[in-house]
């Protein structure tokens, strides 16, 4: 039921009111952050259209088909090929196209058009999911054109993605879109600490970071964030000091090793979410309002170390280096740019400090 979902519940109240009211369009775009629950929704879309017994448009959550509507089994398989297929759920009228692999291909798309033929055989209608529809390959996306231009009867399409904008414009304009918005931290909290028995403030901390993402926040490790955390903060506390670059030239080293590519764009992140809190605080943000709320007394002597716009300027710089490590740059020397830029400007205030 859409009740045991977390966020969103806006979104729920429209798919409640539209089922009540048998107005559920037949093609639908979920669309938003990845992790916000958009792929729960849909199945829960699809136990309201199959459940016999359900009021109040939605599933009864307690009935055979609403069990059997959100238990697939995705083999795994090495080859593309094995993905071109409708993977049906334990309900014969709840069908999943699903790939992990980089493309979802035409041949999934044609299995499903062939299913979506088929009248139904347990309920009064078929629901068929295309999880990242966003990879779709030019032929798959215009093979599903035709079954989303002329649908049959009861069958309904549900596309999710985090990328909308990769779909072809043809299918966007022929699915109402929803759009999923990032879960508040506070709901995300309260999940990790009840259901995944974190501790409360490590709870706080990946729900605060996370960007309302529920997957990513589950995934979230306190402690390698803090790590990396702790040279960032180095790196900020040198860059208003007299002297300081040589520190910032060690954690250069750190952060552009070869051996860890991650660390580069997990440390401008990391950076970034400092910058963003140090901005924060120097406009007078509570505790409450910022990610970072365990170490903010640290953040707070560098807000007030330097002024807004030097602050707003090294976030910038921050910003404009992690876009371009989409291009092949030199990250240990685009580091040492950064931060020798950041160096270059400590105010007179923080070297009198």
């Amino acid at each position: 039921m859409y009740s045991d979902l977390i966020g969103n519940s806006d979104i729920a109240a429209a798919l409640r009111r539209m089922a009540k009211a048998r107005r559920v369009p037949q093609s639908l775009l979920f669309a938003g952050l990845e992790g916000t629950g958009k792929k729960q929704f849909a199945i829960e879309l699809a136990r309201t259209l199959v459940c016999g017994v359900g009021a109040d448009g939605e599933g009864c959550g307690d009935c055979s088909a609403c069990k059997r509507s959100g238990q697939f089994d995705v083999p795994k398989a090495d080859q593309s090929e094995d993905y071109d297929r409708v993977f049906l759920a334990h309900h014969p009228d709840v069908g999943l196209i699903y790939s992990p692999k980089r493309l979802i291909r035409v041949g999934a798309i044609r299995a499903l058009e062939a299913e979506a033929n088929y009248r139904p055989l347990e309920a009064e209608n078929r629901v068929f999911i295309i999880d990242e529809a966003d990879k779709m390959n030019k032929e798959a996306a215009n093979a599903l054109l035709k079954t989303l231009e002329e649908p049959p009867a009861n069958v309904y399409i549900v596309l999710v993605t985090s990328r909308p904008d990769a779909l072809l414009q043809t299918i966007r304009s022929r699915c109402q879109m929803i759009r999923f918005a990032p879960v508040a931290a506070r709901e995300i909290c309260d999940l990790l600490v009840s259901k995944f028995q974190r501790r409360p403030d490590e709870a706080a901390l990946a729900s605060r970071l996370c960007g309302g993402s529920i997957a990513a926040a589950i995934e979230f490790d306190v402690a390698a964030f803090r790590s990396l955390r702790a040279v960032c903060l180095e790196v900020l506390k040198a860059s208003i000091c007299r002297g300081g670059f040589y520190g910032m030239l060690e954690a250069s080293e750190r952060l552009a090793d070869t051996k860890r590519s991650d660390l580069f764009e997990s440390g401008l992140k990391t950076l970034l979410t400092l910058k963003r809190d140090a901005l924060a605080i120097r406009a007078g943000a509570g505790l409450d309002q910022i990610a970072n709320f365990d170490i903010a007394s640290e953040l707070g002597e560098i807000a007030k170390a330097l002024p807004a716009s030097l602050l707003a300027e090294r976030f910038r710089a921050i910003e404009d280096v992690l876009k371009n490590q989409e291009v092949n740059i030199n990250r240990k020397v685009a580091l040492d740019g950064l931060f020798a830029n950041m160096a270059k400007h400590v105010p007179f205030t923080a070297l009198q400090d």
